[in-house]
């Protein structure tokens, strides 16, 4: 018997327009009627992560794990229930890391995204406004003394990106948990942050086995969240490394997958 559900959000509860159809947020109604926890997992801000949570309606969410497990929220208080950050080391590092590499560099916190380039990268411009979030050039020894960011991302061309990847050390991995959240995008985290493990916490915390798991994703970001979960999903959209991963498959996220993987999972098993 199923009592939370996992979801992530960009590639799989949105279609590639941004916006949750009627099938899926129906889908997802009858489950937290149902009596299931509702956990969006997310690469986004939790200010970003309000709209959707509005979308799908206040009352049907009860968990947003965010900046792909480094902020974990109750969605009904708000409270913050675990959160791990970068250090200000970490940023001077990164942002050296990006200039060897060739890619753009900035960082992220609850409310705000820095960045320590003066040419600002236009996928930096495009996290800022899918994040709705202010977006500010300082100097990487100039950042403000409150700002503790919970991730950082390179982004660049998709080729341009992956082959800055290959050029960075082995230290660097060993330092940071390091993932691609999409073609653009490689998000750097503490190395103890990843949606598996804020996922694996949230559920030692509220009493739910991982066998009573449903996680559904589509992206590299997702693997560890995937790979927790009693029951793992992988969208038709998925990149392979989640196809292989995955214990199922569901239809595209254009095509009401989520919708289709909870009917069959939660009213039809």
């Amino acid at each position: 018997m199923y009592k939370l559900i996992a979801l992530d959000v960009n590639g799989t509860l949105l279609n590639d327009r941004k916006e949750i159809s009627p099938e899926v947020k129906d889908a997802v109604k009858r489950a937290k009627k149902a009596g299931l926890k509702i956990a969006l997992c997310t690469e986004r801000s939790y200010d970003a992560l309000i709209k959707v949570i509005h979308d799908l309606g206040v009352g049907n969410v009860d968990y947003a794990i965010c900046f792909n497990g480094a902020l974990v929220k109750d969605t009904k208080t708000h409270a913050t229930l675990s959160r791990v950050n970068l250090t200000k080391d970490d940023l001077v590092y990164l942002y050296q890391m990006g200039e060897h590499i060739a890619c753009s560099v900035h960082f992220d916190d609850e409310h705000s995204i820095y960045t320590p380039n003066q040419h600002i990268g236009k996928y930096t411009v495009q996290e800022a406004y899918y994040n709705d979030a202010p977006l500010q050039y300082r100097n990487i020894y100039d950042m403000p003394e409150k700002f503790i960011p919970a991730k950082a991302i390179f982004s660049a061309e998709k080729t341009k990106l992956e082959n800055g990847i290959k050029k960075l050390p082995k230290e660097f991995f060993h330092r940071f948990h390091a993932l691609k959240s999409g073609p653009n995008f490689f998000e750097i985290l503490n190395s103890t942050a990843s949606k598996g493990n804020a996922l694996h916490g949230l559920c030692e915390r509220i009493g739910i086995d991982s066998s009573h798991v449903l996680a559904i994703g589509d992206e590299e970001n997702d693997l560890s969240m995937l790979a927790y979960a009693g029951t793992s999903v992988a969208m038709d959209n998925a990149v392979p490394a989640v196809k292989k991963i995955a214990g199922d498959s569901t239809a595209s996220n254009n095509q009401n997958g989520v919708a289709a993987a909870i009917e069959k999972h939660i009213f039809n098993s």
